[in-house]
């Protein structure tokens, strides 16, 4: 095994796979890996020639990709995103400030709907409860028993 060693987050990342794929190429050992103990369990680091094999990736593609990823402060203005599928759009900042904006006005939005919901569902709560101690009293009164009734004439 070379000493070109990555995390589990690092493969999952260049392979644009999840980290529970990853972990399951190793479990299942289609991937080379060396467990490393720790107090908490263990670490895993993997062999990178081998993700690229078994992904079938190339080494020279994905190394830029990596560390465009990891340096995200020296991004241009305009920007290209890959997708699966190999198209490429651009993405400007004024574009993602939007878009940022946009996913703000949502969470506010979203907060605020989610207090008027609880609010809803503690007047509801409440009403419930009025509602069952009302038919409490309406239940019919108890019998009396025989001998009680001699006690409420004295």
């Amino acid at each position: 095994m070379s000493n070109n060693l990555i995390t589990i987050q690092e493969a999952a990342d260049l392979t644009q796979k999840s980290i529970q794929t990853i972990r399951r190429a190793i479990k299942s050992k289609k991937i080379k890996f060396r467990r490393d103990k720790t107090p908490q369990g263990f670490n895993y680091l993997i062999d990178k020639d081998s993700v690229f094999e078994f992904y079938g990736m190339q080494a020279s593609a994905t190394q830029p990709q990596a560390a465009a990823a990891s340096a995200p402060a020296q991004a241009p203005v305009t920007e290209p995103v890959a997708f699966q599928n190999e198209d490429t759009m651009n993405v400007n900042t004024h574009d993602f400030k939007a878009f940022v904006q946009t996913m703000q006005t949502m969470i506010s939005q979203h907060s605020e709907e989610r207090q008027s919901f609880l609010r809803l569902v503690n007047t509801m709560q409440e009403k419930i409860f009025i509602l069952e101690n009302q038919i409490n009293l309406l239940k019919a009164p108890q019998v009396k028993k025989w001998y009680q009734l001699w006690k409420s004439k004295v």
